[in-house]
């Protein structure tokens, strides 16, 4: 553990490095930690940080940074509340709107932080495994030349597939669905490929494209069970100088794309004072340290899961924005109850 000197210190470095992405040097520490404390302390204390490994020197003549460890160290011990009065406004208007759905206000809160805090932020639903069934199937002919098959879940989610009528014809999208209600209603959507399986035989006496149709609507259903992740922000995010590089931006991009946020929650280390979960740099699983991760997940109690994830440079105001994950978790627990966290 740090003295109450050392953490005043590297807790001023670290909240001016957050708002001005420069090397923090003697003299300015001098002038933002609040106490008195000569240049020569500031230079021996920092010497011992930076022998700690919770600051870096990019020269040799510059000020410090701060490394990784320093970051979890701020996060862990020296965070503080920060209020951020115009984007919980904005946050209460959402969750004062009528029959707003959990799903509604994580992507409408994502978008107001993102601006906010020139992050991206990641919001992801995913189905929970095994106890989501088909509760039935029904047409909907949009016009002469399409039509939509709509796939309706125990879980409240609907699936859609549209076909053009000039190559599946109408009478034997009905049949198909006739046999899907007939012989698949309440099966559990782990069980759907199976189960189609069986009746492919009869199909295939009815229907000529028995085979394209089958997949297509055994793919459909399956669809959703997978992560649906949409990530908003990104012209925020690349705002900050850490993403000049078009190597980071490249990096940064593949991890929003590539990685479901449920993963990250599983390496992500809990904050003490706070429901949300950070990450910082490599704990990221990645290899570019100025990457950084804080986020939210929610149980919610249909067996969803969401998650408002917020991506941005090691630099982040993890202070204010975990201030708003706390805050928005806390509204959707009044509103929605028994939704627990995980983390």
């Amino acid at each position: 553990m740090l003295t109450k000197r050392q953490e005043k210190i590297l807790k001023s470095i670290i909240e001016d490095y957050i708002k001005n992405a420069s090397p923090v040097g003697s003299k300015r520490i001098q002038q933002v930690i609040g106490i008195d404390i000569s240049s020569a302390t500031i230079r021996n204390e920092c010497a011992f940080l930076e022998e700690g490994g919770f600051l870096e020197k990019q020269h040799t003549s510059s000020g410090r940074i701060p490394s990784t460890k320093g970051y979890r160290y701020y996060v862990d011990n020296l965070m503080e509340k920060s209020e951020f009065s115009e984007a919980k406004v904005q946050i209460e208007k959402i969750f004062a709107q009528r029959n707003t759905t959990i799903d509604e206000v994580l992507e409408q809160t994502s978008q107001i932080i993102s601006e906010m805090t020139n992050l991206a932020s990641v919001v992801s639903v995913t189905q929970a495994d095994g106890d989501v069934s088909l509760q039935r199937v029904e047409l909907i002919p949009i016009s002469d030349v399409n039509a939509t098959v709509l796939f309706v879940l125990s879980n409240g989610t609907v699936q859609s597939k549209m076909y053009m009528l000039d190559s599946i014809p109408l009478n034997e999208l009905q049949i198909s669905i006739n046999l899907f209600n007939e012989r698949l209603i309440n099966s559990k959507i782990s069980e759907i490929e199976m189960r189609a399986s069986i009746i492919k035989p009869i199909l295939e006496k009815q229907v000529k494209k028995y085979d394209f149709i089958l997949q297509t609507f055994v793919n459909t259903i399956l669809h959703s069970e997978s992560d649906k992740t949409k990530a908003t922000g990104m012209q925020y995010l690349l705002a900050n100088p850490e993403f000049d590089d078009p190597v980071k931006i490249k990096q940064v991009i593949q991890l929003i794309e590539n990685a479901s946020p449920f993963k990250w929650f599983d390496f992500q280390q809990k904050n003490s004072s706070s429901n949300t979960n950070v990450a910082i740099g490599i704990e990221t699983g990645t290899e570019n340290d100025d990457i950084s991760i804080i986020g939210l997940e929610i149980d919610k109690k249909n067996g969803t899961r969401g998650a408002l994830t917020l991506v941005g440079p090691k630099r982040l105001e993890y202070d204010k924005v975990a201030d708003l994950l706390d805050y928005i978790d806390k509204k959707i627990e009044e509103q929605f109850g028994d939704n627990k966290k995980g983390g």
